[in-house]
């Protein structure tokens, strides 16, 4: 079973992979995942998920199997055969930005025995990943659009005083 989201963002496609890239820093922004680890290709590192909204944790290992700067993150998650979830994200350009493909691609004997009944679990949380994730991309832009320099401002002449006509 195969779960897909895309949307557009007025972004570059490395500042965006950047932030996607940026697996340590999903503890900021992320509903579900928090990772402790480098985005290296092949690397396997810890991830908590944060199971029914929050109440529940389960620590699992999580092996980064896609790695292209700036176009494609993934990662699989889970028991090999038994149940794996491999999400990735792909970042396009496009004329105004990038276009950012989200998908989430449930294998294994419970993926597809379960997999239907998961179906609107998993879209669910996939929207609340993408909301979470604009919402830093809105963040980062208003803070690269603003400037460090000095804004001129315009100098008034000084009061004209009678005695110095």
């Amino acid at each position: 079973m195969k779960e897909e989201t895309t949307f557009d963002f007025n972004m570059s496609a490395l500042r965006v992979w950047s932030l996607i890239s940026d697996l340590k820093g999903f503890a900021r922004w992320h509903p579900v995942y928090r990772i402790a680890g480098e985005a290296e290709r092949g690397a396997e590192m810890d991830v908590t998920c944060r199971l029914f909204g929050g109440d529940r944790k389960m620590t699992t290992t999580m092996v980064v199997n896609r790695l292209a700067k700036p176009e494609l993150i993934g990662w699989q998650i889970g028991v090999r055969g038994f149940l794996t979830l491999d999400e990735r994200y792909e970042i396009k350009p496009i004329a105004n930005g990038v276009r950012i493909h989200h998908s989430i691609d449930c294998r294994g004997m419970v993926g597809a025995l379960l997999g239907p009944l998961m179906r609107q679990g998993l879209r669910r949380n996939m929207r609340q990943q993408d909301a979470a994730f604009l919402n830093l991309l809105r963040r980062q832009s208003r803070r690269s659009g603003t400037s460090t320099r000095h804004h001129r401002r315009s100098i008034k002449p000084p009061a004209r005083d009678a005695a110095n006509d």
